[in-house]
């Protein structure tokens, strides 16, 4: 089993900060201040998953400062740029309300309050200023936008997300 299958892309080393072996990495999270006493990072140095140890973090608005224990200059700063950074998902701080992680309802049943099921969560497609759940329905499939306004309730113990979707979406995939 490939290790990555539990574990989130957290975000990417980008260039050496200083002299001293510091970095600087973009956090592809929602509030990075969620990650400001992270101790430990997975690597992905040319497809191998390194554990790297975080001796100091430093939250800032366009970036985020790393000292990494065992990189003390500006070479092994620079060996890390363009490196993926990854955390296991159990790391993930957890959601509640309407708030969920994408890969978190894949298999959830997605259900409209006017249309009914719309199939089970095949996909959750990232797609810039548009992200949609992909379901699958009697051998169909059709594509429904995650919005805040369409969101009804998120029920992680039954497996299902209840939407309330434009109408006429749902007959465009299902009649």
């Amino acid at each position: 089993m490939d290790p990555r299958e539990n574990m989130y892309e957290l975000g990417r080393a980008l260039k050496p900060h200083g002299l001293k072996g510091e970095v600087a990495i973009k956090l592809d999270v929602d509030d990075p201040r969620h990650y400001a006493e992270l101790d430990m990072v997975w690597v992905d140095r040319r497809g191998a998953l390194v554990p790297y140890t975080i001796l100091s973090i430093s939250i800032r608005p366009k970036s985020t400062v790393v000292r990494f224990d065992g990189v003390d200059d500006l070479e092994g700063a620079q060996a890390l740029a363009g490196s993926t950074l990854m955390l296991p998902l159990s790391a993930l701080p957890p959601l509640d309300g309407l708030k969920f992680y994408y890969h978190e309802v894949v298999g959830f049943e997605l259900t409209d309050v006017n249309s009914g099921a719309l199939g089970t969560i095949l996909q959750v497609m990232d797609l810039p200023g548009n992200p949609l759940f992909k379901t699958e329905k009697d051998g169909r499939e059709g594509l429904f936008p995650i919005q805040d306004q369409t969101l009804v309730s998120v029920d992680r113990e039954g497996k299902v997300i209840t939407v309330e979707m434009p109408e006429g979406l749902p007959s465009l995939y299902f009649g």
